[in-house]
């Protein structure tokens, strides 16, 4: 469960930055202000510094370093800043990516020494309007300035997720040690933040009975029923879930054995056609939990409503553009692409979407229960029945659809008799020479599953200044628009001219 589809898709297919720059976000647990880091005759959130990306753990075991004793420990609410370039702290200049962490000191009333100080919302005003030289300060100043607010309600209208607030990890820590106390076990040790993101957070704690964690999702976000629902209805397929709460939309599963390596991968196929097979008979039930319906005909749908723009609107958009509140998904995509080029291009390809959405929904498969993102970092091995077996989890893009979306990653991911193999599952519904160009444009449509998922959530909970939705999304339409230029039947489809959208751009 420490994994996240939403981020490790994406930072699986953009090259990694050199550098990893974190702010953090410290706030006065009696009203103090936020504690900021005396720099000659200037200010700055506490700042560290990284060679590249590290685990959440380690910056947490930095930040009580430098500012508490051992007995403390820290916890992240969010990331608020997304994903940026930056040079690093002058006179740095050495480009990584910036992060503004947003924090609790857990054990300890936070106290301000050495060359930190807690200051008001009148310094942090000051500072911006004199000029912060720091682009990166600067950004997360501004930020900073709408947390210091006193009003409770405007800072939840701010940060919206309630996995974002203050107080929400020690609520689902005491949900976690208390179920798990009531299954007769005994907790050993704290409970540990492993993984935060826009899209899940997870916490672990130890037991006499094993490793426990607690995932909890996004505002909005069904997979804690989802993935309850599929446990129940595919157990051996899928991590067992211990425990489902609703009110803090999070579930609790044991832990299990991280993937299979290399050709062996190959064995996840085979469970993957099995298991939507199987679920052609469950679709009702999944649809009673929230799984979307994104076949053929309904994702032509939402094909059409991304590119539904006036024609003479030329407005460039900056990467950090709000989302106006009753914005069209065409008025979001448009932002996100940031100029009337690039959305252009957009536009230029969506027909010949429409048309395999066509080809799809003119063959005899029908839907099935589609994972949206099956790769290496969401399969794994479950013992909990004592045997070893292989298994899917991370059902955050789950829908009804066809079942070839699946492919849209496992296709370069395995040998192709592995491909094959599969095919042979579905030669009831046509002969394989038939199944090909079905195959090919469901391979190709599965990037709009993860499409959908971005927009939907962004409407919900967007609060990042530079939003990981928006990097998804784009991340995911250059993976689509190179698997349209490979599809094996010819659509007339234009060669790619550009210009294309670039990761940190």
């Amino acid at each position: 469960m420490e994994a996240d589809g939403a981020a490790a898709a994406s930072a699986a297919a953009q090259p990694q930055p050199r550098r990893y720059y974190v702010r953090v976000v410290l706030l006065g647990s009696a009203g103090q202000g936020v504690l900021l880091e005396r720099l000659g005759d200037s200010w700055d959130l506490p700042f560290f510094a990284y060679p590249s990306q590290v685990a959440i753990q380690q910056v947490c075991d930095d930040v009580r370093r430098a500012l508490a004793p051992d007995s403390a420990y820290f916890i992240v609410n969010c990331n608020l800043i997304g994903i940026s370039p930056y040079l690093g702290r002058p006179p740095t200049k050495d480009v990584g990516v910036a992060n503004l962490l947003l924090m609790e000191c857990q054990g300890h009333v936070l106290q301000a020494s050495g060359p930190y100080s807690w200051r008001d919302t009148a310094c942090v005003d000051q500072l911006l309007k004199s000029g912060v030289k720091d682009w990166g300060a600067e950004k997360a100043l501004e930020i900073v300035s709408k947390l210091l607010c006193r009003d409770p309600e405007r800072l939840v209208a701010f940060l919206v997720d309630p996995r974002f607030l203050k107080g929400w990890f020690d609520k689902a820590s005491a949900r976690l040690t208390t179920f798990i106390a009531s299954t007769g076990a005994i907790v050993r040790g704290r409970v540990v933040q492993v993984h935060v993101s826009f899209s899940s957070s997870v916490l672990k704690v130890e037991s006499s009975t094993g490793v426990f964690y607690l995932k909890a999702v996004a505002i909005g976000s069904k997979e804690a029923k989802v993935t309850q629902k599929v446990a129940s209805l595919f157990p051996e397929d899928a991590p067992a879930v211990e425990m489902l709460d609703l009110d803090l939309n999070c579930f609790v599963s044991r832990a299990f054995t991280p993937t299979l390596a290399g050709a062996e991968f190959s064995t996840y196929a085979q469970l993957l056609g099995r298991l939507q097979m199987r679920s052609i008979k469950h679709l009702d039930d999944l649809r009673a939990v929230g799984v979307p319906d994104c076949g053929p005909e309904q994702l032509a749908k939402e094909l059409r409503k991304w590119v539904d723009l006036k024609e003479d609107d030329a407005t460039v958009y900056p990467a950090t553009a709000t989302l106006p509140v009753h914005a069209s998904d065409a008025d979001i995509v448009r932002i996100w692409c940031g100029d009337v080029r690039k959305f252009a291009r957009f536009v230029k390809y969506v027909p010949f979407l429409l048309q395999l959405c066509n080809r799809l929904a003119s063959g005899s498969i029908p839907l099935t229960l589609v994972h949206g993102d099956v790769g290496r970092r969401n399969t794994g091995l479950s013992a909990s029945d004592g045997a070893s077996r292989p298994i899917l989890f991370h059902w955050e893009f789950a829908c009804m659809g066809h079942p070839f979306y699946d492919w849209h990653e496992l296709h370069f991911a395995v040998p192709e008799e592995v491909r094959l193999s599969y095919l042979r599952l579905f030669t009831k519904y046509g002969a394989q020479s038939d199944l090909e160009p079905l195959y090919d444009a469901g391979r190709t449509l599965g990037w709009c599953v993860k499409m959908y998922h971005m927009l939907k959530r962004a409407r919900l909970c967007d609060v990042e200044l530079f939003s990981t939705h928006r990097l998804v999304f784009l991340d995911s339409w250059e993976l689509l628009i190179e698997s349209l230029m490979d599809v094996r039947l010819p659509l007339g489809v234009p060669q790619d001219e550009g210009p294309k959208w670039r990761y940190l751009t």
